[in-house]
């Protein structure tokens, strides 16, 4: 959030995104990343949160800064929610999955994608303040076939532990230790606790991407970019670090194809 201006409301929306990239980031079984993101027509135009499978986070937001939050969820159910991911490996299969937004929360959605995309039954909740973002994901795991007595015996238990899961609250998930609030919620089962994970913000972003995305115009369009301003600046929407190339850095990408640029980085 300290690279970028965001009011309240973005902070939060954009919080909770950045939650669920990095539950599910922290499950994914490939060295790759995992993006959450939404896409709108209205005011809210665009939101974006990724996580690596090493739970890297970057994230950005593209909404109009007076929204309430009401007004945000309001444009949020116009829109398109997408699971997106993206092996690092050359060849990986690349997925992507599509959901309308549902009921008034990021939670409910993505819920809603697992249990009828995924068929994963799925229960989530996310939190948010000034200081901390908390976030708490119940899933079933994959199994193999089973007998029907089977069956109903883990959708009994199912419905147990989401029962005990939704008497969650958010300031609980904000304040309360991770061994202390599962003992307290599921004080009946046999909780083991894995290794922590840190969780740290970083950004893919580099000269050598800033250069690319140069050559994606024309060089007319360079042409009259640096008649106006004598420099061209690349600015990356989630970590705001700009990439700044004169003509004579120009010259170089589009006629030698290399990126060893001088362009400079702030």
């Amino acid at each position: 959030m300290q690279q970028h201006a965001y009011p309240p409301v973005i902070q939060r929306i954009l919080g909770e995104m950045l939650l669920a990239a990095s539950l599910l980031g922290a499950s994914i079984k490939f060295q790759g990343r995992i993006t959450v993101q939404f896409q709108g027509k209205g005011r809210a135009r665009l939101l974006i949160a990724q996580s690596s499978d090493q739970l890297e986070l970057r994230g950005f937001a593209d909404c109009q800064p007076d929204l309430t939050w009401d007004e945000l969820i309001a444009d949020l159910k116009q829109g398109t929610l997408a699971i997106m991911m993206d092996p690092d490996r050359e060849g990986g299969q690349r997925y992507q999955g599509l959901v309308e937004w549902q009921g008034d929360s990021l939670s409910e959605s993505l819920e809603h994608y697992f249990n009828r995309s995924e068929q994963l039954p799925t229960r989530i909740k996310l939190a948010v303040n000034d200081e901390r973002a908390a976030g708490f994901l119940l899933q079933v795991m994959p199994r193999e076939s089973a007998r029907s007595g089977q069956l109903q015996d883990h959708q009994n238990e199912w419905e147990h532990l989401s029962h005990l899961t939704a008497t969650l609250s958010p300031d609980e998930l904000l304040t309360v230790d991770n061994a202390t609030l599962l003992h307290r919620l599921y004080v009946e089962e046999d909780v083991r606790l894995l290794p922590t994970r840190p969780v740290v913000f970083r950004c893919k972003c580099s000269l050598t991407r800033s250069e690319n995305t140069l050559r994606l115009l024309t060089e007319q369009e360079i042409e009259e970019e640096l008649r106006d301003k004598q420099s061209i600046v690349v600015t990356c929407e989630f970590c705001n670090r700009e990439y700044v190339f004169d003509r004579v850095d120009v010259a170089r990408i589009f006629k030698r194809g290399h990126s060893d640029s001088s362009g400079g980085i702030h």
